[in-house]
């Protein structure tokens, strides 16, 4: 099997146009770039309108967060415009996907940053995501309630009105790492395909 570089994600229209729509997104304080600090800020977001999430595990994914952002080489004191943005996932996707093949997804820095987020998700610690606490997050990141129903009905891949870790871990693997994968078109709604 081939590698896959950086310039493979670059050449995949799809991709470029699902991670060019998230970058509104991920710019929460809508500054035309996106820093340490947006990221940090949808954490604080998260954490006021989920206020019964344990310090630990927000503190685990404050952690995870900087490691994800800075293999994408966003780091403290750094900005990106949405080419720079761009370039720097591309860098960290190629980086994960070599990972995943050479060792599995337990190597896989998004697979961390996801397991954190889906421990703060899960507020009521039963080990599943239901809708509502998948709702809050969504709406920490801007998204609008229709598009959270909608996301959360294409995660539930085995359709019990609960999202599983496993189904989570995979279809953000498959969003972001996965090249030419129809199975992500829609995921996070009509904008982001």
């Amino acid at each position: 099997m081939a590698t896959v570089t950086a310039q493979d994600y670059l050449k995949d229209a799809k991709w470029v146009k699902r991670s060019f729509a998230v970058f509104p997104l991920l710019d929460i304080d809508k500054s035309g770039y996106v820093s340490i600090d947006d990221w940090l800020l949808w954490i604080e977001n998260f954490k006021k309108a989920a206020p019964t999430v344990s310090g630990s595990k927000l503190e685990k994914l404050h952690l995870a967060t900087l490691k994800y952002t800075a293999a994408a080489g966003l780091t403290v004191g750094v900005e990106f415009n949405k080419e720079q943005y761009l370039q720097g996932m591309a860098v960290m996707c190629a980086a994960e996907h070599e990972k995943v093949k050479r060792g599995g997804s337990k190597l896989a820095i998004l697979n961390e940053y996801t397991s954190a987020w889906y421990d703060c998700i899960d507020t009521d610690g039963d080990g599943l995501v239901s809708e509502e606490e998948f709702a809050v997050v969504m709406k920490s990141a801007n998204f609008p309630e229709s598009t959270a129903k909608a996301v959360f009905a294409k995660l539930d891949t085995n359709k019990n009105g609960k999202l599983e870790r496993s189904e989570l871990m995979e279809n953000e693997f498959k969003f972001w790492i996965s090249l030419n994968d129809a199975s992500v078109k829609g995921m996070y709604g009509a904008a982001i395909e």
